[in-house]
């Protein structure tokens, strides 16, 4: 006794010293970081004495003022073409980026400033007590930084406003040339004038060009000469030979293409058909590219047919992507590989339009251009339209015709109803003169045919990597898991964004094309995007992309952070504190939802919502809780009030509304019981608050068991109250104090009842308990020969049953 005495004092002594020790330790660190960051601190209260020294001068403002004066001058002149409406517009473009700059620059100063005169205070009233000089320049010098960049945050406001409404103004003047030119009336195909015009368009355009095929010859013979010409030759040659060369080694490394292999995985079917995009796409322009520079390179092409040759070279990539796309989506010759559900003959019959539509768009293209080089009256750009439109609704009408009808896919039936309304408005609007628009609606259906097979193609691409090499079933989607130190699904959810990301990327890249080459729609269309990554004010509060993105990103970290550190205390730090299980669920719980909260309220401050805005909107979600979220609401503060008064606990047994096991998990809304037959009744936090629960194991575990027998008329009662009370102080889960006891009940019709009533030291135990002593009553009665007396009736019926048997 006195070594254990003496071991408990040292064991104290030691305590205290350690708990001394770390006192000293913590409060010698203290001191040294107070000497090591006194420095630091004293500069920092330097340099914030002097307050903000921030250039807000408005003087930097007033040339750019006088470039909007010029600009707006410019756009109330009439005569404007879309050229210089554009180039006006490419010349407002980095004023109205450089004020929205400078506004987001003067702006978190203002509020610094703010802040600061806050943090001083109100001035002292007349009649009090003056404060110190100190904090009365500090007090100056702030209000004449907060006048002046609030001036110049004003300046750069109207400013701003004003450069929005010029550019709005740029646009509609140029939507309004534009919806003019379309809805040009001249005359109809069907108008002799419109053929005699063309005629004589067609006349002088070949005067222009015979004359540009004798300067040409005239310019080769001047400046390229026969040495020209023999260096072209021996160069084509070359690159024909190297050409080859790579055709035929590539030709035999993909020679397994030729026979179809319908076990390729999607990615194998995708890549081939970018393969044969890219080899149908690029391999002609880029011939056609370098002829036009090689002789432009050696003297052999006059100017003026050098930009022939290159738009040459831009009508054959159009054709060419066409082709591609029909070729690359559609596979009218390769099933194996195709990217649409279509049989053999639709394909070969929707790639034969699309290749022939391309085709046309590009020979228009392409004339266009030689109209303008040799300077060929309106009339042949009128007809080159009418040629357009009208071929293109030939090619739509033929293919309407060979298709089957599309009964089984309603979308299908829709896009079959679209390229009839189309066909009808192309000969109507040739018919009554508007070229223009018949024009336009060929030309763009057909980009936008070839833009939705490209972005086809680009999403199975997309969707083919993610499934195939991204997938967490997948080895190899395992592998790259491990590599960047991802659980598989985790990848998977990464990859699965990516794609979606991508996916936008690719769709914002097929929409210019389709936007036509006037600009007017792709101007607007980047102003939207710019104002979504940029930013645009809605009342006080500037909403942008890279904001949204930081607050996105902030609530994440927030997540993950509170969920990191919700773990550690649940397995380390909880444990170690001797708290009871359900407490230490309470504490994780609530700290969880704490940072939830912090987590929130910083994301919405990144965003420019402060408190007052939040508890605004808080206001405005309560009239929607009063109308129709009460149960909802009702359930979370039951939540919280079972996690805080603690009247059921994790590991509870419980009975509520007919459905007892134990207490798994508190939730926000509700509360999971997993039953004795293992299955999980979630009850809602509600029923816990305003309704009657049993609670087995609520103040301690201990429980009682009542064991209710029968014994005959002629047994000796005080041996059986004996008998019994040893059998249950004989059982270990029985407790001695209090100690079991025996009942004697009553008469009974056949026999004396009694009761066996002891506790147990934990109730989930009772049941196994309750079964042992049952076990050893029956066996020692029978042993000493006490009768337990039965029903005659049940005897009566037993015999008859046996008897039958």
């Amino acid at each position: 006794m006195r070594i254990h005495t003496r071991a408990i004092a040292t064991h104290t002594s030691i305590t205290m010293i350690m708990n001394n020790g770390l006192r000293l330790g913590l409060f010698a660190l203290l001191l040294l970081a107070q000497l090591c960051l006194a420095p630091a601190i004293a500069h920092a209260q330097q340099a914030s004495s002097t307050g903000p020294s921030p250039e807000v001068s408005t003087s930097d403002l007033a040339p750019i003022k006088q470039l909007l004066d010029e600009i707006q001058q410019s756009i109330s002149h009439d005569g404007h073409s879309d050229q210089s409406l554009s180039e006006l517009r490419d010349k407002l473009a980095p004023i109205r980026d450089g004020l929205r700059a400078k506004f987001d620059m003067l702006d978190p100063k203002l509020a610094e400033v703010d802040s600061r005169l806050s943090e001083l205070g109100p001035a002292p009233a007349a009649g009090a007590p003056p404060e110190s000089q100190e904090i009365a320049q500090e007090r100056e010098k702030l209000a004449q930084t907060r006048a002046e960049v609030d001036a110049a945050l004003k300046q750069t406001r109207l400013l701003s406003v004003r450069a929005d409404e010029i550019a709005a103004r740029i646009n509609e003047t140029r939507r309004t040339l534009f919806s003019r030119a379309l809805f040009q009336r001249t005359p109809g195909v069907l108008d002799q004038a419109f053929w005699s015009e063309t005629l004589r368009a067609l006349q002088t355009e070949w005067q222009g060009f015979a004359f540009m095929l004798r300067s040409w010859g005239e310019y080769a013979q001047r400046h390229g000469g026969v040495s020209g010409a023999a260096v072209s030759i021996v160069t084509f040659l070359i690159i024909a030979l190297i050409f080859f060369a790579v055709a035929y080694a590539w030709r035999r490394r993909l020679a397994h293409d030729v026979e179809p292999d319908r076990t390729q995985r999607r990615l194998a079917r995708t890549l081939a058909g970018l393969g044969v995009l890219l080899r149908h796409a690029l391999i002609t322009p880029i011939c056609v590219f370098v002829v036009v520079k090689v002789l432009d390179g050696n003297g052999l092409l006059l100017p003026i047919i050098a930009d022939l040759g290159t738009g040459l070279a831009v009508a054959v990539a159009v054709a060419s992507f066409g082709y591609g796309i029909a070729q690359a989506v559609l596979a009218p010759t390769a099933s194996y590989r195709r990217l649409v559900s279509a049989d053999d003959q639709a394909a070969r019959r929707l790639a034969s339009y699309l290749t022939w539509s391309a085709r046309i768009l590009g020979a228009a293209i392409f004339l266009n251009i030689m109209h303008k080089a040799v300077g060929a009256p309106l009339s042949s750009t009128v007809a080159t339209s009418a040629l357009l439109s009208g071929l293109i609704g030939l090619l739509t009408l033929y293919l309407l015709l060979r298709l089957p009808p599309a009964e089984t896919s309603a979308g299908l039936r829709w896009v079959r109803f679209l390229a009839w309304v189309l066909v009808a408005a192309i000969a109507a609007a040739l018919v009554m003169g508007f070229i223009g628009f018949s024009a336009f609606l060929a030309g763009r259906t057909i980009v936008l045919l070839m833009m939705a097979g490209a972005f086809h193609l680009g999403t199975r691409l997309i969707d083919a990597v993610v499934s195939d090499s991204l997938n967490a079933d997948s080895e190899r989607g395992r592998r790259m898991a491990a590599t960047f130190g991802l659980s598989p699904r985790g990848l998977e959810l990464v990859a699965t964004l990516l794609a979606a990301l991508f996916k936008i990327c690719l769709a914002l890249l097929a929409i210019f094309p389709v936007l036509g080459p006037w600009g007017i729609f792709a101007a607007d269309f980047f102003e939207v995007v710019q104002n979504a990554v940029f930013g645009f004010r809605v009342g006080d509060i500037s909403i942008s992309l890279d904001t949204i993105v930081s607050a996105v990103v902030l609530l994440l970290i927030g997540f993950a952070a509170t969920r990191f550190v919700q773990r550690w205390l649940e397995r380390r730090f909880l444990p170690r504190t001797g708290l009871d299980p359900g407490l230490q669920n309470s504490v994780s719980v609530l700290f969880g939802y704490a940072g939830v909260i912090i987590a929130l309220i910083f994301a919405l401050s990144e965003l420019g919502i402060d408190l007052q805005k939040i508890a605004l909107i808080a206001g405005a979600l309560s009239v929607g809780i009063g109308f129709g979220l009460q149960s909802v609401v009702s359930n979370f503060v039951c939540g919280i009030i079972l996690l805080a008064e603690r009247p059921i606990r994790v590991g509870d047994w419980v009975l509520v509304k007919n459905e007892e096991g134990y207490v798994r998990r508190i939730s926000v809304r509700a509360t999971e019981i997993e039953t004795f037959d293992r299955a999980s009744v979630i009850v809602p936090n509600q029923d816990f608050i305003t309704g009657v629960v049993k609670n087995m194991t609520h103040g301690n575990p201990m429980g009682r068991i009542i064991i209710k027998l029968g014994v005959a008329y002629d047994s000796d009662m005080d041996r059986v109250r004996d008998m019994l009370i040893e059998i249950a102080q004989a059982h270990p889960q029985v407790m001695r104090s209090p100690p079991p006891t025996v009942l004697f009940m009553g008469f009974g019709v056949i026999a004396l009842d009694v009761e066996l009533r002891c506790f147990v030291t934990n109730v989930q135990n009772a049941v196994i308990t309750r079964s042992d002593l049952n076990f050893a009553i029956l066996r020692r009665f029978r042993e000493v020969g006490i009768g337990i007396p039965t029903n005659p009736a049940d005897l009566k019926l037993a015999t008859k049953g046996s008897t039958s048997a």
